[in-house]
Protein backbone atom coordinates (compact mmCIF):
# COMPACT_ATOMS: atom_id res chain seq x y z
CA UNK A 1 0.00 0.00 0.00
CA UNK A 2 2.87 2.38 0.89
CA UNK A 3 4.69 1.73 -2.35
CA UNK A 4 1.54 2.47 -4.36
CA UNK A 5 1.11 5.79 -2.59
CA UNK A 6 4.76 6.73 -3.27
CA UNK A 7 4.52 5.91 -6.95
CA UNK A 8 1.34 7.90 -7.14
CA UNK A 9 3.00 10.91 -5.54
CA UNK A 10 6.06 10.77 -7.82
CA UNK A 11 3.88 10.45 -10.85
CA UNK A 12 1.92 13.51 -9.75
CA UNK A 13 5.09 15.64 -9.21
CA UNK A 14 6.48 14.55 -12.55
CA UNK A 15 3.39 15.70 -14.29
CA UNK A 16 3.67 19.15 -12.67
CA UNK A 17 7.35 19.54 -13.72
CA UNK A 18 6.59 18.38 -17.20
CA UNK A 19 3.75 20.84 -17.46
CA UNK A 20 6.04 23.75 -16.42
CA UNK A 21 8.73 22.73 -18.92
CA UNK A 22 6.21 22.49 -21.68
CA UNK A 23 4.81 25.90 -20.75
CA UNK A 24 8.27 27.48 -20.84
CA UNK A 25 9.08 26.01 -24.21
CA UNK A 26 5.73 27.12 -25.53
CA UNK A 27 6.41 30.64 -24.28
CA UNK A 28 9.85 30.70 -25.83
CA UNK A 29 8.42 29.34 -29.07
CA UNK A 30 5.73 31.99 -29.17
CA UNK A 31 8.22 34.82 -28.41
CA UNK A 32 10.65 33.39 -30.97
CA UNK A 33 7.88 33.45 -33.57
CA UNK A 34 6.95 37.00 -32.54
CA UNK A 35 10.60 38.23 -32.80
CA UNK A 36 11.58 36.11 -35.78
CA UNK A 37 12.10 39.25 -37.88
CA UNK A 38 12.95 41.64 -35.05
CA UNK A 39 15.72 42.40 -32.62
CA UNK A 40 15.07 41.07 -29.13
CA UNK A 41 14.17 43.47 -26.29
CA UNK A 42 17.03 45.36 -24.56
CA UNK A 43 19.27 45.16 -27.62
CA UNK A 44 21.71 47.86 -28.72
CA UNK A 45 24.02 47.99 -31.70
CA UNK A 46 26.95 50.35 -31.41
CA UNK A 47 25.18 52.09 -28.57
CA UNK A 48 21.95 52.60 -30.57
CA UNK A 49 18.79 51.07 -29.12
CA UNK A 50 17.20 48.71 -31.68
CA UNK A 51 14.93 46.78 -29.28
CA UNK A 52 11.94 45.19 -31.02
CA UNK A 53 12.90 46.68 -34.39
CA UNK A 54 12.96 44.97 -37.72
CA UNK A 55 16.18 45.21 -39.69
CA UNK A 56 14.67 47.96 -41.80
CA UNK A 57 13.52 49.85 -38.73
CA UNK A 58 16.98 49.41 -37.18
CA UNK A 59 18.58 50.88 -40.31
CA UNK A 60 16.29 53.89 -40.03
CA UNK A 61 17.12 54.22 -36.31
CA UNK A 62 20.86 54.21 -37.04
CA UNK A 63 20.42 56.73 -39.85
CA UNK A 64 18.35 58.99 -37.59
CA UNK A 65 20.91 58.71 -34.83
CA UNK A 66 23.71 59.64 -37.21
CA UNK A 67 21.72 62.61 -38.50
CA UNK A 68 20.96 63.86 -34.98
CA UNK A 69 24.16 62.69 -33.34
CA UNK A 70 25.53 65.03 -30.69
CA UNK A 71 28.78 64.55 -28.78
CA UNK A 72 28.57 66.32 -25.43
CA UNK A 73 32.03 67.42 -24.35
CA UNK A 74 32.45 68.24 -20.66
CA UNK A 75 35.46 70.22 -19.49
CA UNK A 76 36.84 72.09 -16.51
CA UNK A 77 34.98 74.91 -14.82
CA UNK A 78 31.63 73.27 -15.65
CA UNK A 79 32.24 73.67 -19.36
CA UNK A 80 29.83 71.87 -21.67
CA UNK A 81 30.11 71.93 -25.44
CA UNK A 82 27.91 70.12 -27.96
CA UNK A 83 29.51 68.91 -31.18
CA UNK A 84 26.76 68.19 -33.69
CA UNK A 85 27.32 65.50 -36.29
CA UNK A 86 25.57 67.48 -39.02
CA UNK A 87 28.11 70.32 -38.57
CA UNK A 88 30.98 68.05 -39.56
CA UNK A 89 29.15 65.92 -42.16
CA UNK A 90 29.14 62.88 -39.89
CA UNK A 91 28.22 59.60 -41.60
CA UNK A 92 28.90 55.89 -41.22
CA UNK A 93 28.74 52.59 -43.08
CA UNK A 94 26.70 50.31 -40.88
CA UNK A 95 24.79 47.87 -43.13
CA UNK A 96 27.13 44.91 -42.78
CA UNK A 97 27.53 45.28 -39.01
CA UNK A 98 23.78 45.68 -38.51
CA UNK A 99 22.93 42.59 -40.55
CA UNK A 100 25.61 40.58 -38.76
CA UNK A 101 24.16 41.56 -35.38
CA UNK A 102 20.66 40.67 -36.57
CA UNK A 103 21.80 37.17 -37.62
CA UNK A 104 23.53 36.64 -34.29
CA UNK A 105 20.33 37.62 -32.54
CA UNK A 106 18.49 34.79 -34.26
CA UNK A 107 21.25 32.26 -34.22
CA UNK A 108 20.95 28.72 -32.87
CA UNK A 109 20.44 28.68 -29.08
CA UNK A 110 20.19 32.49 -29.01
CA UNK A 111 16.60 32.39 -27.79
CA UNK A 112 17.74 32.85 -24.18
CA UNK A 113 18.71 36.41 -25.08
CA UNK A 114 15.03 37.19 -25.28
CA UNK A 115 15.18 37.53 -21.53
CA UNK A 116 18.64 39.13 -21.14
CA UNK A 117 18.98 41.28 -24.21
CA UNK A 118 22.39 42.08 -25.73
CA UNK A 119 24.67 45.01 -26.35
CA UNK A 120 26.54 44.56 -29.61
CA UNK A 121 29.81 46.44 -29.27
CA UNK A 122 30.51 47.16 -32.91
CA UNK A 123 32.45 49.92 -34.57
CA UNK A 124 30.73 51.46 -37.52
CA UNK A 125 32.93 52.75 -40.30
CA UNK A 126 32.51 56.37 -39.24
CA UNK A 127 33.58 59.26 -41.47
CA UNK A 128 33.38 63.03 -41.25
CA UNK A 129 34.91 66.15 -42.73
CA UNK A 130 38.12 66.63 -40.77
CA UNK A 131 38.56 70.22 -41.89
CA UNK A 132 35.10 71.07 -40.59
CA UNK A 133 35.88 69.25 -37.34
CA UNK A 134 39.11 71.21 -36.78
CA UNK A 135 37.36 74.46 -37.68
CA UNK A 136 34.49 73.71 -35.31
CA UNK A 137 36.70 72.74 -32.38
CA UNK A 138 39.25 75.53 -32.88
CA UNK A 139 36.46 78.13 -32.80
CA UNK A 140 34.77 76.57 -29.80
CA UNK A 141 34.97 78.37 -26.45
CA UNK A 142 36.90 75.36 -25.12
CA UNK A 143 39.85 76.38 -27.30
CA UNK A 144 39.27 80.04 -28.16
CA UNK A 145 37.61 81.11 -24.92
CA UNK A 146 34.85 83.66 -24.63
CA UNK A 147 33.18 86.21 -22.38
CA UNK A 148 31.79 83.49 -20.13
CA UNK A 149 34.76 81.16 -20.36
CA UNK A 150 38.21 82.68 -20.07
CA UNK A 151 41.16 80.52 -21.13
CA UNK A 152 43.69 80.29 -18.32
CA UNK A 153 47.12 78.77 -18.87
CA UNK A 154 48.42 76.37 -16.25
CA UNK A 155 50.72 77.91 -13.64
CA UNK A 156 53.30 75.98 -11.70
CA UNK A 157 53.55 76.01 -7.94
CA UNK A 158 56.09 78.57 -6.76
CA UNK A 159 57.47 80.28 -3.70
CA UNK A 160 56.71 83.83 -2.61
CA UNK A 161 57.14 86.06 0.44
CA UNK A 162 54.48 85.64 3.11
CA UNK A 163 53.83 88.91 4.93
CA UNK A 164 52.21 87.08 7.81
CA UNK A 165 55.06 84.68 8.57
CA UNK A 166 57.76 86.99 7.16
CA UNK A 167 59.24 84.03 5.33
CA UNK A 168 58.73 82.09 2.14
CA UNK A 169 55.61 80.07 1.41
CA UNK A 170 54.55 77.71 -1.36
CA UNK A 171 51.75 78.93 -3.62
CA UNK A 172 49.83 75.96 -4.99
CA UNK A 173 49.78 75.32 -8.72
CA UNK A 174 46.83 76.43 -10.85
CA UNK A 175 45.75 73.77 -13.34
CA UNK A 176 44.05 76.29 -15.60
CA UNK A 177 41.86 75.14 -18.49
CA UNK A 178 44.09 75.50 -21.53
CA UNK A 179 43.92 72.49 -23.81
CA UNK A 180 46.71 70.68 -25.57
CA UNK A 181 44.95 71.18 -28.90
CA UNK A 182 46.43 68.19 -30.71
CA UNK A 183 45.57 65.82 -27.86
CA UNK A 184 42.10 67.36 -27.65
CA UNK A 185 41.42 66.79 -31.36
CA UNK A 186 42.65 63.20 -31.12
CA UNK A 187 40.47 62.50 -28.09
CA UNK A 188 37.37 63.85 -29.84
CA UNK A 189 38.11 61.87 -32.99
CA UNK A 190 38.38 58.69 -30.92
CA UNK A 191 34.96 59.40 -29.41
CA UNK A 192 33.48 60.05 -32.86
CA UNK A 193 34.85 56.77 -34.17
CA UNK A 194 32.68 54.90 -31.67
CA UNK A 195 29.77 57.33 -31.95
CA UNK A 196 30.06 58.12 -28.25
CA UNK A 197 27.52 60.64 -27.01
CA UNK A 198 29.56 62.16 -24.20
CA UNK A 199 33.15 62.50 -23.05
CA UNK A 200 34.85 64.13 -20.07
CA UNK A 201 38.08 65.93 -20.92
CA UNK A 202 39.43 65.33 -17.42
CA UNK A 203 39.59 61.64 -18.28
CA UNK A 204 41.30 62.28 -21.58
CA UNK A 205 44.56 63.82 -20.35
CA UNK A 206 44.17 66.65 -22.86
CA UNK A 207 44.91 69.70 -20.69
CA UNK A 208 48.26 71.44 -20.57
CA UNK A 209 49.93 70.75 -17.24
CA UNK A 210 51.94 72.90 -14.84
CA UNK A 211 55.63 72.12 -14.88
CA UNK A 212 55.82 71.90 -11.10
CA UNK A 213 53.34 70.86 -8.41
CA UNK A 214 53.36 71.96 -4.78
CA UNK A 215 54.29 68.48 -3.60
CA UNK A 216 57.27 68.18 -5.95
CA UNK A 217 60.70 67.92 -4.37
CA UNK A 218 62.00 70.73 -6.56
CA UNK A 219 59.46 73.13 -5.00
CA UNK A 220 60.43 72.00 -1.50
CA UNK A 221 64.06 72.77 -2.39
CA UNK A 222 63.01 76.13 -3.83
CA UNK A 223 61.39 77.04 -0.50
CA UNK A 224 64.46 75.91 1.40
CA UNK A 225 66.77 78.01 -0.78
CA UNK A 226 64.45 81.01 -0.58
CA UNK A 227 64.37 80.99 3.21
CA UNK A 228 68.12 80.38 3.35
CA UNK A 229 68.72 83.52 1.28
CA UNK A 230 65.98 85.59 2.91
CA UNK A 231 66.49 84.94 6.60
CA UNK A 232 69.75 86.79 7.14
CA UNK A 233 70.82 89.94 8.89
CA UNK A 234 73.98 91.31 7.26
CA UNK A 235 75.66 93.72 9.67
CA UNK A 236 78.41 96.07 8.51
CA UNK A 237 80.61 97.28 11.36
CA UNK A 238 81.45 100.91 10.53
CA UNK A 239 83.39 101.46 13.75
CA UNK A 240 82.60 103.12 17.06
CA UNK A 241 79.41 101.05 17.42
CA UNK A 242 77.96 102.34 14.17
CA UNK A 243 76.33 99.61 12.07
CA UNK A 244 74.57 99.33 8.76
CA UNK A 245 72.22 96.34 8.65
CA UNK A 246 70.61 94.60 5.69
CA UNK A 247 67.44 92.89 6.88
CA UNK A 248 65.17 90.22 5.36
CA UNK A 249 62.74 92.98 4.34
CA UNK A 250 65.54 94.39 2.15
CA UNK A 251 66.65 91.02 0.80
CA UNK A 252 63.14 89.95 -0.24
CA UNK A 253 63.10 92.77 -2.81
CA UNK A 254 66.27 91.38 -4.39
CA UNK A 255 65.21 87.74 -4.69
CA UNK A 256 64.03 86.46 -8.06
CA UNK A 257 62.01 83.28 -8.54
CA UNK A 258 62.72 81.67 -11.91
CA UNK A 259 60.29 79.70 -14.05
CA UNK A 260 62.59 76.73 -13.48
CA UNK A 261 61.97 76.89 -9.70
CA UNK A 262 65.32 78.55 -9.14
CA UNK A 263 66.01 81.29 -6.62
CA UNK A 264 68.56 83.96 -7.45
CA UNK A 265 69.74 87.31 -6.15
CA UNK A 266 69.42 90.20 -8.59
CA UNK A 267 72.51 92.38 -8.19
CA UNK A 268 70.85 95.19 -10.12
CA UNK A 269 67.98 95.27 -7.63
CA UNK A 270 70.34 95.55 -4.69
CA UNK A 271 72.21 98.41 -6.39
CA UNK A 272 70.00 101.11 -4.84
CA UNK A 273 70.83 99.97 -1.30
CA UNK A 274 74.54 99.65 -2.09
CA UNK A 275 74.65 103.07 -3.75
CA UNK A 276 73.00 104.72 -0.74
CA UNK A 277 75.39 102.85 1.55
CA UNK A 278 78.45 103.97 -0.43
CA UNK A 279 77.29 107.56 -0.73
CA UNK A 280 76.45 107.79 2.96
CA UNK A 281 80.06 107.17 3.92
CA UNK A 282 81.76 108.74 0.91
CA UNK A 283 83.80 111.85 1.71
CA UNK A 284 86.00 111.88 -1.41
CA UNK A 285 85.44 115.12 -3.30
CA UNK A 286 83.62 116.88 -0.48
CA UNK A 287 84.37 120.48 0.46
CA UNK A 288 86.69 120.70 3.46
CA UNK A 289 87.67 123.54 5.73
CA UNK A 290 91.26 123.92 6.95
CA UNK A 291 93.44 126.49 8.63
CA UNK A 292 95.79 128.05 6.08
CA UNK A 293 99.28 129.45 6.74
CA UNK A 294 97.69 132.86 7.36
CA UNK A 295 95.44 131.42 10.08
CA UNK A 296 92.42 132.02 7.89
CA UNK A 297 89.92 129.15 7.49
CA UNK A 298 89.75 128.26 3.79
CA UNK A 299 87.51 125.82 1.94
CA UNK A 300 88.76 123.48 -0.77
CA UNK A 301 86.67 121.12 -2.90
CA UNK A 302 87.48 118.15 -5.07
CA UNK A 303 90.47 115.87 -5.00
CA UNK A 304 90.65 112.20 -4.08
CA UNK A 305 91.19 112.32 -0.33
CA UNK A 306 88.56 110.71 1.89
CA UNK A 307 86.53 107.61 2.55
CA UNK A 308 85.13 105.69 -0.37
CA UNK A 309 83.53 102.26 -0.20
CA UNK A 310 84.24 100.01 -3.19
CA UNK A 311 80.87 99.61 -4.90
CA UNK A 312 81.63 96.57 -7.06
CA UNK A 313 83.32 94.61 -4.31
CA UNK A 314 80.52 95.47 -1.90
CA UNK A 315 77.90 94.14 -4.33
CA UNK A 316 79.83 90.87 -4.56
CA UNK A 317 80.35 90.81 -0.80
CA UNK A 318 76.62 91.15 -0.11
CA UNK A 319 75.73 88.65 -2.84
CA UNK A 320 78.12 86.06 -1.40
CA UNK A 321 76.79 86.63 2.11
CA UNK A 322 73.17 86.19 1.02
CA UNK A 323 73.82 83.04 -1.00
CA UNK A 324 76.06 81.45 1.65
CA UNK A 325 74.58 78.33 3.25
CA UNK A 326 73.12 78.98 6.69
CA UNK A 327 72.84 76.25 9.28
CA UNK A 328 69.57 74.49 8.56
CA UNK A 329 68.89 74.09 12.27
CA UNK A 330 69.19 77.87 12.77
CA UNK A 331 66.79 78.64 9.91
CA UNK A 332 64.31 76.05 11.18
CA UNK A 333 64.52 77.40 14.72
CA UNK A 334 63.74 80.92 13.50
CA UNK A 335 60.83 79.70 11.36
CA UNK A 336 59.37 77.94 14.38
CA UNK A 337 59.90 80.89 16.69
CA UNK A 338 60.85 84.32 15.39
CA UNK A 339 62.58 85.50 18.53
CA UNK A 340 65.48 87.90 18.96
CA UNK A 341 67.58 85.05 20.26
CA UNK A 342 66.96 82.96 17.14
CA UNK A 343 67.54 85.89 14.79
CA UNK A 344 70.95 86.52 16.36
CA UNK A 345 72.09 83.15 15.05
CA UNK A 346 71.36 84.36 11.53
CA UNK A 347 73.52 87.50 11.74
CA UNK A 348 76.45 87.70 9.32
CA UNK A 349 79.13 90.17 10.37
CA UNK A 350 80.77 92.12 7.55
CA UNK A 351 83.55 94.64 7.31
CA UNK A 352 83.21 97.43 4.72
CA UNK A 353 85.57 97.17 1.76
CA UNK A 354 87.10 100.56 1.08
CA UNK A 355 88.45 101.82 -2.21
CA UNK A 356 90.00 104.70 -0.34
CA UNK A 357 90.48 105.50 3.35
CA UNK A 358 90.93 108.69 5.33
CA UNK A 359 92.63 109.45 8.64
CA UNK A 360 89.48 108.97 10.70
CA UNK A 361 85.72 108.47 10.43
CA UNK A 362 83.84 111.49 11.73
CA UNK A 363 80.14 110.69 12.05
CA UNK A 364 79.09 114.16 13.19
CA UNK A 365 81.18 116.10 10.66
CA UNK A 366 82.08 113.68 7.83
CA UNK A 367 84.25 116.23 5.98
CA UNK A 368 86.59 116.51 8.95
CA UNK A 369 88.10 113.11 8.29
CA UNK A 370 91.73 114.23 7.99
CA UNK A 371 94.42 114.91 10.57
CA UNK A 372 93.75 118.55 11.29
CA UNK A 373 97.20 118.88 12.88
CA UNK A 374 99.35 117.41 10.12
CA UNK A 375 99.02 118.32 6.44
CA UNK A 376 100.60 120.44 3.73
CA UNK A 377 99.25 123.39 1.79
CA UNK A 378 100.06 124.50 -1.75
CA UNK A 379 99.05 128.09 -2.39
CA UNK A 380 99.13 128.49 -6.18
CA UNK A 381 98.56 132.24 -6.10
CA UNK A 382 101.55 132.72 -3.76
CA UNK A 383 103.56 129.83 -5.30
CA UNK A 384 104.38 128.54 -1.83
CA UNK A 385 104.31 125.20 -0.02
CA UNK A 386 103.59 125.04 3.72
CA UNK A 387 104.00 121.98 5.91
CA UNK A 388 101.92 121.78 9.10
CA UNK A 389 102.64 119.70 12.17
CA UNK A 390 100.79 119.99 15.46
CA UNK A 391 98.57 122.54 13.76
CA UNK A 392 101.48 124.94 13.04
CA UNK A 393 103.58 125.72 9.98
CA UNK A 394 106.93 123.99 10.48
CA UNK A 395 108.33 124.53 7.01
CA UNK A 396 107.65 126.70 3.96
CA UNK A 397 109.23 126.88 0.52
CA UNK A 398 108.73 128.63 -2.76
CA UNK A 399 107.66 126.49 -5.69
CA UNK A 400 106.65 126.51 -9.33
CA UNK A 401 103.33 124.83 -10.19
CA UNK A 402 101.77 123.89 -13.54
CA UNK A 403 101.27 126.20 -16.50
CA UNK A 404 97.73 127.62 -15.99
CA UNK A 405 97.19 128.49 -19.65
CA UNK A 406 97.40 124.80 -20.65
CA UNK A 407 94.70 122.59 -19.17
CA UNK A 408 96.90 119.52 -19.61
CA UNK A 409 99.69 121.12 -17.56
CA UNK A 410 97.87 123.13 -14.90
CA UNK A 411 98.07 121.95 -11.28
CA UNK A 412 94.65 120.73 -10.18
CA UNK A 413 93.22 122.14 -6.98
CA UNK A 414 91.56 119.90 -4.40
CA UNK A 415 92.04 117.80 -1.30
CA UNK A 416 94.67 115.19 -2.13
CA UNK A 417 96.94 112.90 -0.15
CA UNK A 418 100.50 111.65 -0.37
CA UNK A 419 100.48 108.31 -2.17
CA UNK A 420 104.11 107.45 -2.68
CA UNK A 421 107.64 108.60 -1.80
CA UNK A 422 110.80 107.74 -3.72
CA UNK A 423 114.30 109.15 -3.28
CA UNK A 424 114.84 108.87 -7.02
CA UNK A 425 112.31 108.87 -9.79
CA UNK A 426 112.06 109.51 -13.52
CA UNK A 427 109.37 111.91 -14.68
CA UNK A 428 107.91 110.74 -18.00
CA UNK A 429 105.69 112.61 -20.39
CA UNK A 430 104.77 112.67 -24.07
CA UNK A 431 107.86 114.66 -24.99
CA UNK A 432 110.16 114.37 -22.00
CA UNK A 433 111.86 111.96 -19.64
CA UNK A 434 113.50 113.67 -16.66
CA UNK A 435 115.28 112.00 -13.71
CA UNK A 436 114.61 113.68 -10.36
CA UNK A 437 115.09 113.28 -6.62
CA UNK A 438 112.78 113.22 -3.62
CA UNK A 439 109.61 112.30 -5.49
CA UNK A 440 106.41 112.68 -3.42
CA UNK A 441 103.33 111.61 -5.39
CA UNK A 442 100.13 113.62 -4.75
CA UNK A 443 97.84 112.49 -7.58
CA UNK A 444 97.65 109.30 -9.62
CA UNK A 445 97.78 111.38 -12.80
CA UNK A 446 101.34 112.48 -12.06
CA UNK A 447 101.27 115.54 -9.83
CA UNK A 448 103.75 115.54 -6.96
CA UNK A 449 106.43 117.40 -5.04
CA UNK A 450 109.88 116.90 -6.53
CA UNK A 451 113.23 118.52 -7.10
CA UNK A 452 113.68 120.42 -10.36
CA UNK A 453 117.04 121.87 -11.39
CA UNK A 454 115.62 124.96 -13.00
CA UNK A 455 117.87 127.61 -14.44
CA UNK A 456 115.47 130.33 -13.41
CA UNK A 457 115.28 129.82 -9.66
CA UNK A 458 117.18 133.06 -9.24
CA UNK A 459 114.47 134.83 -11.24
CA UNK A 460 111.62 133.28 -9.26
CA UNK A 461 108.54 135.40 -8.57
CA UNK A 462 104.97 134.36 -7.68
CA UNK A 463 104.11 134.98 -11.34
CA UNK A 464 106.83 132.82 -12.90
CA UNK A 465 104.54 129.80 -13.22
CA UNK A 466 102.17 131.76 -15.49
CA UNK A 467 104.74 131.71 -18.31
CA UNK A 468 107.18 128.98 -17.27
CA UNK A 469 104.98 126.64 -15.30
CA UNK A 470 105.65 122.93 -14.87
CA UNK A 471 103.75 120.02 -16.46
CA UNK A 472 101.51 119.96 -13.39
CA UNK A 473 103.93 119.04 -10.61
CA UNK A 474 105.12 121.24 -7.77
CA UNK A 475 108.75 122.03 -8.58
CA UNK A 476 111.00 122.62 -5.56
CA UNK A 477 114.62 123.38 -4.96
CA UNK A 478 116.79 120.53 -3.70
CA UNK A 479 117.13 121.57 -0.08
CA UNK A 480 113.46 122.42 0.20
CA UNK A 481 112.18 119.18 -1.29
CA UNK A 482 114.59 117.18 0.84
CA UNK A 483 113.23 118.77 4.02
CA UNK A 484 109.61 118.34 2.90
CA UNK A 485 110.34 114.71 1.98
CA UNK A 486 111.50 114.08 5.55
CA UNK A 487 108.59 115.96 7.13
CA UNK A 488 105.61 114.44 5.32
CA UNK A 489 104.27 110.90 5.54
CA UNK A 490 102.18 108.64 3.34
CA UNK A 491 98.46 109.50 3.34
CA UNK A 492 99.04 113.01 4.78
CA UNK A 493 96.49 115.48 3.44
CA UNK A 494 97.62 117.99 0.79
CA UNK A 495 95.42 121.06 0.21
CA UNK A 496 96.02 122.70 -3.17
CA UNK A 497 94.18 125.97 -3.76
CA UNK A 498 94.37 129.15 -5.81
Amino acid sequence: MKEKLMNLKITKQGKIVLSVVIAIFMLIFIITILYSNKFYPNTTVGGIDVSGMTLTEAREAVETDLKNHVLVIKGRNNAKYELKGKDIDLSAKYEDQLESCFKKTHGFFSFYKIMTGEDFDVAFDVSYNKDLLVQNLSQSFLVAGGDQYQIEAPRSAYVEYDKKTKSGKIVKENLGNQLDVEKFYTYVEKALSTLSTKINLESGDVYLKPQFYSKDEVIANELKTYNNYLLKWLRFDMGKKHYEIIQPTDIKEWLVIGDDASVSVDKDKMSSWVEDFCLKYKTVGKTRSFKSHTGEILQVSGGDYGWQIDYSQTVDQIYNAITAESKEADVTAYLNKQSKENSKKLITKLEPIYKNKAYKMNYENPEEDYNTQTYSEVDISEQMVYVFQNGQVVYSAKCVTGLPSDATRSTKTGCWYIKDKKLEYTLTGADYKTPTKYWIRITWTGTGYHYMNRSDWDKWTPDLYKTRGSHGCINLQLEDVKNIYNLVSLRDMVFIHD
